[in-house]
């Protein structure tokens, strides 16, 4: 270790808060530089620098380096990024696994609600009189054009339209009757 590096040292285990001033001001800056490169955030890089320097003073009177004062310097700051960043990480896993469980959550209420109201609508188009619900399911469910649906049943396009449209208000006065105006703005969108 340099006889300088040395008399810092040692003035510092003695609480000399101008040796305190002196490693300060000498690698302060350095270490913000080193710190930058593994945080790629200058605010980060500062916090990180402080609280190394900080421990450092509280701990002054326990020190023991056997290596250089710098070299002891760059390695506390290493430390302390790493815990750092191990905490944020945890913290970014915490908060991700949060997040997952909310919209998982989220998803099965979702789901489940979907899955209620899609049983409702089927309740509702069961309740159709056959060729209307025939012709209903081969237009809404099937997504078959009302050309192709006609050909299909030998019956006029025109015949095919009036049953979708007498399903649908079917539907609709079921689902109204039920109260379920989340279906009927589905329905809606759908016609």
């Amino acid at each position: 270790m340099h006889n300088k590096d040395t008399f810092i040292l040692e003035s510092l285990k003695n609480g000399d808060e101008r040796a305190y001033k002196i490693l300060y001001d000498k690698y302060y800056t350095d270490l913000i530089v080193y710190c930058y490169n593994l945080t790629k955030d200058k605010d980060r890089a500062e916090d990180v620098v402080q609280q190394t320097l900080v421990k450092i003073w509280i701990k002054r009177d326990t020190l023991q380096i056997k290596s250089s004062l710098k070299n002891y310097l760059y390695r506390s700051v290493y430390n302390t990024f790493l815990k750092e960043y191990r905490k944020i990480k945890k913290e970014e896993l915490a908060l991700s696994e949060l997040k997952n469980t909310v919209l998982m959550d989220f998803v099965e209420k979702d789901e489940s609600f979907l899955e209620e109201r899609m049983k409702l609508l089927e309740s509702a188009i069961d309740q159709l009189p056959k060729k209307n619900r025939e012709v209903f399911l081969l237009s809404k469910k099937s997504g078959y054009k009302h050309k192709e649906i006609a050909f299909q049943l030998e019956i006029s396009e025109k015949a095919v339209e009036k049953h979708v449209s007498r399903a649908t208000q079917s539907i609709k006065k079921w689902l109204k009757e039920k109260k379920d105006n989340l279906l009927l703005v589905f329905l809606y969108f759908r016609t």
